[in-house]
């Protein structure tokens, strides 16, 4: 079981140094993520999926050392809140497309409305069994 628990942790490491990396970097081509971006719009795809990557990787690490049941509510907000922010890098280096506005639009307005959801989930749990 502990070559398992290696083997994840090393993948989870090599998920979050990728995304990280892709999000970071001005140029989005990096040797990580095997996408080519020549394109605004590619550009912007880009440094989404590397924010998944990142997020993936974060959640598995997270999933190794945890003894907590993580609710199925809470994983989807981490993914979308670093896709969010790889949005924003993405911004910054990439600029604005109509497309790249609309999806981090609805993107924030998801995030919010699982956030709004998980509160009013953990507001009504019944702690008196």
């Amino acid at each position: 079981m502990i070559l398992v628990k290696i083997f994840i942790f090393c993948i989870s490491a090599l998920c979050l140094v990728a995304g990280i990396t892709t999000i970071l970097s001005p140029d989005v081509n990096t040797i990580f993520i095997p996408i080519v971006a020549e394109t605004i719009q590619e550009a912007h795809f880009a440094r989404t999926y590397a924010g998944f990557i990142a997020a993936i990787g974060y959640l598995s690490m997270r999933f190794l050392y945890s003894s907590s049941k993580v609710q199925v509510g809470s994983i989807c907000l981490y993914i979308i809140a670093v896709m969010l922010a790889s949005k924003l890098f993405s911004f910054i280096y990439d600029g604005y497309t109509t497309i790249a506005i609309a999806s981090t639009i609805m993107g924030a307005i998801m995030a919010i409305s699982l956030y709004l959801l998980q509160k009013t989930r953990k507001n009504q749990l019944d702690y008196n069994l």
